[in-house]
């Protein structure tokens, strides 16, 4: 339920009431006293799914869009007449009740983020604090600063503005995005650089943190969480529910993968780098994707007939344009998840040959690693043994070689460590 508050222009008055009279719109009117170009102030209750028609059919009857109008959330309306307009509209099939108006949206979208010094100290905050989580290993700070991540903002705006054609809305929430996403890649070195040298140990081996390793897969569950984040946050404006617990989300696909992408780049490590940018490419294209498909799927479109063409096509070149990245990430999210699938397989077959060769030599198995080599596409290079034996065989490590890489067929460097079994 809403109520809308305007202004009429002078010599409107008459024809704003009779459009209100033809569709069953109980409304107050009272003089306008300003001594501006408006005569009355118009209230008037509608339900929800008849905000933007209603408003759309007053801007064409005279209501100007330089003069204000305000639409609030009621809690309750108690009136006979409202009733039978809410059942009216209810029983139409024309109106989505889940749905907001365009004007609802796209304030809704402008309101999600703050003004620009606010958005990026908080995210400056998020990625600090993001990144010291990581180094930390502590999941809990690391979803600590996700709350306060102002990201869901930019986001969705860019994906309104194209849905209505609101070039100014689109390129805010593009810029925000490209910056704030340099911002906290560029924070998350800065402190990392500085904890490394002065907070933290000299030999932290950073693969052995798990919340270095969550970002090191780029593989395609990654890629349904951000689809899935996108396709939330335009629900939860289209909805008119609470963003929060959805900016949440989205921050989760964007803010531990640039703090991680930052402490890649501040060690000089390559891998970490490198694989967690590409989650992040891959996450802030989807969530764009699934934002700007999931509002043009619901027929959000602009007010104006004549931007109704241009806004088509925007959303149409737009969408193309993403699917396209999308798609070609795709590819390349799916050799890489084949070929860790394969290299899994290979890495358990290379433990049971090597478990059956120590069982026949009577050795007992007690450890086996495998050590792969690569940037994005890794393969096994090498394999390290435990084995117990009451006694040690010193061709063992030859014939376990030979046999693994003739599974492979190709060279393998494997390494035993042999301890002997006790006898008692």
């Amino acid at each position: 339920m809403r109520i809308i508050q305007a202004v009429i222009p002078e010599g409107k008055k008459e024809v704003i009431i009779d459009l209100l009279t033809e569709k069953g719109i109980d409304y107050v009117i009272s003089p306008e006293t300003s001594q501006r170009k408006y005569s009355d102030v118009l209230f008037f209750p509608i339900p929800k799914e008849g905000v933007e028609e209603v408003l759309d059919q007053l801007r064409k009857a005279g209501l100007e869009e330089n003069g204000f109008t305000v639409v609030t959330k009621a809690e309750a309306i108690v009136a006979r007449e409202f009733e039978e307009l809410k059942e009216r509209y209810e029983e139409s099939e024309e109106t989505d009740e889940s749905k907001v108006a365009r004007q609802e949206l796209k304030a809704s979208a402008e309101n999600l983020s703050p003004s620009s010094p606010t958005y990026y100290l908080l995210l400056l905050a998020a990625s600090l604090i993001a990144s010291a989580g990581i180094l930390m290993d502590n999941a809990a700070i690391v979803v600590g600063s996700m709350v306060i991540a102002p990201l869901i903002g930019p986001a969705m705006a860019s994906c309104v503005g194209t849905i209505i054609n609101d070039r100014p809305l689109f390129y805010t929430g593009v810029k925000k995005q490209v910056l704030g996403v340099l911002l906290a890649i560029a924070s998350s070195t800065a402190f990392s650089r500085l904890a490394l040298t002065t907070m933290l140990p000299e030999n932290l081996e950073l693969l052995s943190l798990t919340q270095i390793t969550h970002q090191l897969d780029p593989g395609f569950l990654s890629l349904i969480v951000a689809l899935g984040s996108g396709l939330a946050g335009a629900f939860s404006l289209t909805a008119g529910i609470n963003s929060a617990l959805v900016g949440v989300m989205i921050s989760v696909a964007l803010l531990p993968p640039a703090a991680a992408a930052g402490i890649g780049i501040a060690t000089a490590n390559l891998k970490i780098a490198s694989n967690a940018t590409i989650i992040l490419l891959i996450n802030v294209v989807s969530i764009n994707l699934a934002g700007t498909f999931t509002l043009w799927l619901q027929g959000y479109k602009p007010g104006r007939w004549y931007e109704q063409k241009g806004a088509k096509k925007a959303t149409k070149s737009r969408i193309l344009v993403l699917m396209v990245l999308l798609l070609v990430i795709a590819v390349f999210l799916g050799m890489m998840t084949w070929e860790v699938r394969k290299e899994s397989q290979r890495a358990a077959k290379l433990r049971e040959i090597t478990r059956e060769m120590a069982t026949n030599a009577g050795a007992d198995l007690s450890e086996f690693e495998v050590e792969k080599s690569g940037l994005f596409f890794q393969k096994i290079v090498g394999v390290s043994v435990e084995y117990r034996a009451e006694e040690f065989r010193e061709n063992l490590a030859g014939e376990i070689d030979r046999e693994l890489e003739g599974y492979l067929g190709r060279t393998l460097d494997t390494r035993l460590n042999y301890s002997r079994a006790s006898t008692e």
